[in-house]
């Protein structure tokens, strides 16, 4: 498959299918700071990060056909894993420890309550008696 583009026309239309790919990533999630803010394993974030992730291959792929280029092609794929693996590891980050959370429950800490911690039992025998 011969390319139908110049060498350095590769590079710019591979170079502006990954701008489309971060303004894709940029408009469909909230920015890196307030997914990892949010509790770990969110499943509204990772719905969106999917949907991104399907646009942006969806481009990358139009972007393929027309061009026929390879060089475009790995430029706008590797754009494509190196958001796509920054906002999941940014939605594994645990906010109150700040590492990553690999229980995969989204609260190892507390499951099904958000940041909250259990109070020490100071019942004492004089309590239960009576």
């Amino acid at each position: 498959m011969a390319s139908r583009l110049a060498p350095d026309s590769a590079t710019v239309v591979g170079l502006l299918t990954a701008a489309g790919v971060y303004l894709i990533y940029n408009n469909a999630l909230p920015n890196g700071t307030d997914v990892r803010a949010s509790h770990p394993h969110d499943e509204d974030v990772e719905k969106s990060r999917k949907f991104a992730a399907y646009e942006s291959a969806a481009l990358i792929a139009a972007v393929f056909l027309v061009a026929r280029d390879l060089n475009s092609y790995i430029i706008s794929g590797l754009s494509l894993v190196g958001i796509d693996y920054y906002y999941k590891h940014q939605n594994a980050i645990h906010p109150m420890t700040g590492k990553l959370d690999t229980e995969g429950q989204g609260l190892s800490i507390a499951p099904g309550e958000p940041g909250s911690f259990p109070l020490p039992d100071y019942t004492t025998a004089d309590d239960i008696a009576g």
